[in-house]
């Protein structure tokens, strides 16, 4: 057993180190104890504090810092006035002294979080409006609807839709909702919605979205199917924009566009066909 020396007291103004003599259990030799006695106020008693410390193996040091604090900060709480109440104040100043702060590793790292749609496969399927007009593609990005008869038929576009997993519709208890892109077969241009002034609008972007999206940023490519079995027809409502939905003109060869409106002055329901 190794006795370690109490630091420097001298903070303890008007305080004594005295020795004694003592012998540990496994040493024969004599060995020093440190006593501390704290000379006495003319109104107060004399106080006596002992102290004996055994170093052990691990942070033998810091151990040893810290309890001879504690032994100073409670000697110095004895030869507090009588008269004055013990504060928080006080606890707080000398367990300041005896924890020592503990330091924080800050650690940059990056996980890969849960996907926001998960891709589930893609099916391609024939679009016409309820007023018959189909999609094509005038231009490499603009999308058109109007109607085809005869050889020109062969004009129209199929849509690629890209099935996401179903989720839970938010504010409906039970109702799901079927995510999907919607993209133009033979290609990799895909709907996007983007706000553009004051409004969203519908446009046709590169992407590829056949995978999981866990990027708030490709949402723009999303869309909810809206079906009505009863009539056999479906809606595609934005993602991005909620209470947004893909619709047509009423006048032929106008653009495929994005309305809040939906079948008041468009046309925002579908058929699909060739599943």
């Amino acid at each position: 057993m190794e006795m370690a020396f109490v630091p420097d007291l001298d903070v303890l103004e008007g305080g004594s180190l005295s020795e004694e003599t003592l012998y540990g259990p496994d040493c024969l030799c004599p060995q020093k104890k440190l006593r501390l006695d704290l000379e006495a106020k003319p109104s107060q008693s004399h106080t006596t504090v002992d102290v004996q410390v055994t170093v052990t193996q691990g942070h033998a040091a810091r151990r040893f810092r810290q309890a001879a604090t504690l032994v100073v900060a409670a000697t110095k709480m004895l030869r507090s006035p009588s008269h004055k109440d013990f504060a928080d104040s006080d606890l707080g100043g000398f367990l300041e002294e005896i924890f020592e702060p503990v330091t924080f590793q800050r650690l940059e790292s990056s996980y890969a979080g849960a996907p926001v749609y998960r891709y589930t496969r893609s099916q391609s399927f024939d679009i016409f409006d309820i007023n018959h007009k189909c999609f094509v593609l005038e231009s490499p990005t603009q999308l058109v609807a109007l109607h085809l008869q005869g050889p020109s038929a062969s004009r129209k576009v199929r849509l690629n839709i890209v099935l996401y997993r179903p989720r839970t519709r938010q504010g409906s208890a039970g109702a799901m909702q079927m995510p999907v892109a919607l993209g133009i077969k033979g290609y990799k241009l895909y709907m996007s919605c983007v706000m553009s002034g004051t409004e969203p609008v519908l446009q046709l972007e590169e992407a590829d979205v056949m995978k999981d999206i866990d990027s708030a940023e490709l949402t723009r490519f999303i869309f909810y199917r809206l079906d009505s079995p009863a009539e056999g027809t479906t809606r595609f409502e934005s993602a991005a924009f909620p209470g947004w939905f893909v619709c047509t003109s009423l006048q032929p060869k106008q653009p495929v566009g994005i309305t809040n409106q939906p079948d008041q002055v468009n046309i925002a329901t579908y058929k699909l066909s060739g599943r």
